[in-house]
């Protein structure tokens, strides 16, 4: 279905091509079906019909059918590829089994909300959730984050296990310990706010593979892009899998669950020191 839907949007647009003159080369790009290429055939189109004459005949009205025809199979197509893609990508982060040791995770020395010094070590003997944000994020951080809060306690129900909510700051310019202290405490009782210097945070960053960067807008009033990410980690410290932003809670806590209970099969003993 979906090779027969691609190969009748790029005959579509091999005919309007021809009909109106579109440079080959945009054809081309059109037919491979890349995101990519659909743009620059979009492009193309746009560049072809800001030069054309304007005439009213059989060919003109013609022409819009195909091209209407083209923009709506390709879009079709687009979208059904984005679909599929984001499945694949759901699956395999809903996956609750890691194989191997994933080069995620690390040390990393940090300030808590509290302006104590934090390290990974401080997390030791307990399951925790870190997210990286910043606390001038206008929706996604605080949906995120409150989403962490809701899985966090939605966990604890199934499970009896407290897991630790953490949230580390990528905004170390603007985001103290007041800042930090003032944020966190509105998502969780027991949430753990984490910032410090440019370059300690970058460390923390790198070692979760988590990338942040500044918009241009200003010195003081900018914008933070960055991954939107969760990272599941076990009492040993260790990366166990991740949530992106297509989780719901329920789902966050029914995974994080079973991440438990396989711990506390091969770790009889963990939790009753």
């Amino acid at each position: 279905m979906r090779r027969a839907a691609a190969k009748a949007a790029r005959q579509l647009w091999r005919a309007a091509a021809a009909t109106e003159g579109v440079a080959p080369a945009a054809a081309a790009a059109a037919s491979q079906g890349g995101v990519q290429q659909w743009r620059h055939a979009g492009a193309a189109r746009r560049a072809f019909a800001s030069s054309a004459p304007q005439t009213r005949g059989p060919v003109s009205y013609m022409s819009l059918g195909l091209t209407v025809g083209t923009g709506a199979g390709l879009v079709w197509w687009y979208n059904h590829e984005k679909e599929q893609k984001l499945e694949e990508i759901s699956r395999e982060g809903k996956s609750s089994v890691v194989v191997g040791q994933a080069a995620i995770g690390g040390p990393f020395d940090l300030v808590d909300h509290t302006g104590k010094r934090f390290t990974d070590k401080d997390l030791l003997g307990r399951f925790a959730l870190l997210y990286f944000g910043f606390t001038w994020c206008p929706d996604i951080c605080p949906e995120e984050l409150e989403k962490i809060a809701a899985a966090t306690d939605k966990t604890e129900k199934l499970t009896g296990v407290q897991v630790v909510p953490v949230f580390l700051s990528v905004d170390p310019q603007r985001d103290g310990v007041q800042q930090v202290r003032d944020y966190v405490k509105e998502f969780h009782p027991r949430m753990i706010g984490l910032t410090g210097s440019y370059e300690r945070v970058g460390e923390a960053a790198k070692a979760y593979r988590v990338y942040f960067s500044k918009t241009q807008d200003s010195e003081d009033d900018y914008l933070v892009d960055h991954s939107i990410i969760t990272y599941l980690i076990n009492p040993e410290g260790k990366f166990l899998t991740f949530y992106g932003k297509n989780f719901t809670a329920d789902e966050m806590a029914r995974n994080i669950s079973d991440h438990i209970k396989r711990w506390k099969a091969e770790h009889p003993q963990w939790g009753k020191q």
